[in-house]
């Protein structure tokens, strides 16, 4: 009973088997980060304040689609590295993750060697990467989620030196059959040598989640915890977790009524300890100027007096 829950409640949007068919892509858009409370009066880094508002972004994707989602962006340089999956018109069989460079935040080109980084499970699907550097090692991690339904799920690790040879190690397996959490949108943050893992369980019923590693690679899924926010009538569905320089920062995207209608909320904290939930979307899907029938997983980076947030969405009919 408790995997037919999610199994029905994952039908109607990514990561999902009978979705509407809408095209997907990308955004980027900036905000003051001092307004937020998170920002210095520094100016950013010059990569992050050159970008620009661009509501649609042209993505290159393996499949030739170019529609795309589950952003997450490591800014390395005068550049950065996105983690994404291609997801055509909801066929869940195309999300695997891939990578893409960028030089100024608005155009992206493919890493050939890393599209995709892993083929499309026997059944189901991947989804949901999420991209770091490992502070100690520097190998770059890849953490995304492989969902063989009704059996189990698993939290997967890929590591890398180059950005083309990975290693793979299963970092947690979820034993679905036998009432194991199912999980969604994995966010991993770095912060004095200890590595928290945010992600939403669905069961019983969709609920932020933290869990903490010593060394960002072994988890214990037992010790996993709710995380202290109050969320009001907001059901969380997809997040990341950025740090800035008065704090963190957690992307939200959720809904107050119709799961296929979703805006993207922003959530502070001064220790990640405690949560507070800005009541007002940051992005809602009612913006005409969005021109969105939703929002979706949304990735970000602070710095200086800026907070520049790519964000997933579907485009309205």
């Amino acid at each position: 009973m408790k995997l037919a829950v999610v199994t029905c409640c994952l039908t109607v949007a990514a990561c999902g088997d009978e979705p509407a068919r809408l095209a997907w892509g990308l955004g980027v858009q900036t905000f003051d980060a001092r307004a937020l409370g998170l920002g210095t009066d520094h100016p950013a880094d010059p990569f992050l304040d050159a970008i620009v508002t661009t509501p649609h972004l042209t993505v290159p994707t393996y499949d030739g689609s170019g529609q795309a989602v589950h952003p997450d962006v490591l800014v390395e340089g005068s550049g950065a590295i996105m983690a994404f999956t291609p997801y055509p018109f909801s066929n869940n069989r195309f999300e695997n993750p891939s990578l893409l460079r960028t030089l100024d935040g608005t155009r992206f080109e493919s890493v050939p060697e890393a599209s995709p980084l892993v083929p499309a499970p026997p059944i189901d699907h991947n989804d949901d990467p999420d991209l770091r550097r490992d502070p100690v090692t520097g190998e770059y991690e890849l953490l995304y989620l492989e969902t063989l339904r009704p059996e189990r799920q698993t939290l997967v690790a890929l590591r890398t030196t180059d950005l083309a040879t990975w290693a793979r190690h299963d970092a947690i397996v979820y034993d679905l059959a036998h009432g194991d959490s199912f999980i969604v949108s994995p966010a991993a943050l770095v912060v004095d040598g200890v590595t928290h893992l945010y992600y939403v369980d669905l069961i019983p019923t969709a609920r932020l989640v933290e869990l903490v590693s010593t060394d960002g690679r072994t988890w214990d899924k037992t010790l996993a915890k709710p995380v202290a926010i109050d969320l009001g009538v907001v059901t969380p569905w997809h997040v990341d977790v950025l740090r800035g320089e008065q704090g963190f920062a957690m992307l939200i995207s959720g809904y107050d009524a119709e799961f296929v209608h979703q805006d993207l909320y922003l959530a502070t904290s001064p220790d990640l300890v405690s949560w507070t939930l800005a009541p007002t979307p940051l992005l809602a899907h009612t913006d005409p100027a969005l021109g969105v029938e939703s929002l979706y997983r949304s990735t970000g980076v602070i710095s200086g007096d800026k907070l520049v947030v790519w964000y997933s969405m579907q485009y309205a009919p």
